[in-house]
């Protein structure tokens, strides 16, 4: 509620500092040289440009980047701007006219900027919420109902299951771990021992598990499973 009624307040300071920042600056312009509708928007021009240099940190502040060195500085020209075109139209009146004519574009400028900071709280309390609300990365819980499930042959703990109610349906899965293929260490030997005992494979006569031993360089169970292999061969080619 404050802060609602402090935005209302400094909106109207803001209207009327404008108001009268503009019709000083309006007769400045009239008094040298502009008419018509070019002396409307002169004074426009200098209100507009520290709006515009406003919204453009407003702008970076939300996104959290630098702001631009250009909008510091056209915001910069913008209020000297217009406190030089209230302090003329006083300055005929004395020190203290111009000082009361330039009152309003101080006050034009202050009030704007106290709007631009308010809005700038107000985006960042929003934002810090909506993290704080929803940061990234949470985890989202979901409640289902339990069904107490019976796994048989599992390796869990005896005294982690819960026990399973009368009335509440059991889901049994047997869980069977596969064997984990063992390695064929005499793929690469059986393709040397085609090619070195075709003529006898050919013939129809496997070698024997010495002469594989001899003539292939290998032990006495990987020969015998070489000539079992051959053997295989020889059936087929009958």
């Amino acid at each position: 509620m404050i802060r609602v009624l402090t935005a209302i307040v400094v909106i109207l300071l803001a209207g009327v500092a404008a108001v009268v920042s503009y019709r000083h600056a309006f007769e400045v312009v009239i008094a040298n040289g502009e008419s018509g509708f070019t002396a409307v928007l002169v004074p426009l021009t200098i209100d507009g440009l520290i709006f515009a240099s406003s919204m453009v940190l407003l702008d970076a502040a939300r996104r959290d980047l630098p702001a631009p060195k250009l909008a510091y500085f056209t915001l910069t020209l913008g209020i000297l701007a217009t406190l030089a075109a209230n302090v003329m139209h006083g300055w005929a009146h004395g020190p203290v006219g111009a000082i009361v004519a330039a009152w309003p574009a101080v006050a034009l400028v202050l009030s704007y900027e106290l709007l631009m900071g308010l809005i700038r709280r107000s985006t960042a309390k929003l934002e810090f919420r909506s993290e704080e609300a929803s940061p990234i990365g949470e985890t989202v819980q979901v409640h289902a109902p339990v069904v107490p499930v019976q796994v048989t042959g599992s390796t869990v703990p005896a005294d982690l299951r819960e026990p399973a109610d009368d009335e509440t349906p059991v889901i049994e899965i047997e869980v069977r771990p596969e064997p984990v293929p063992e390695p064929d260490l005499d793929a690469p030997y059986r393709p040397v021992a085609v090619a070195t005992f075709l003529a006898e494979v050919t013939q129809g006569e496997p070698p024997t598990v010495r002469t594989i031993k001899d003539r292939l360089n290998v032990g006495t169970d990987r020969a015998r499973r070489l000539q079992a292999y051959l053997g295989g061969l020889v059936e087929v080619t009958r």
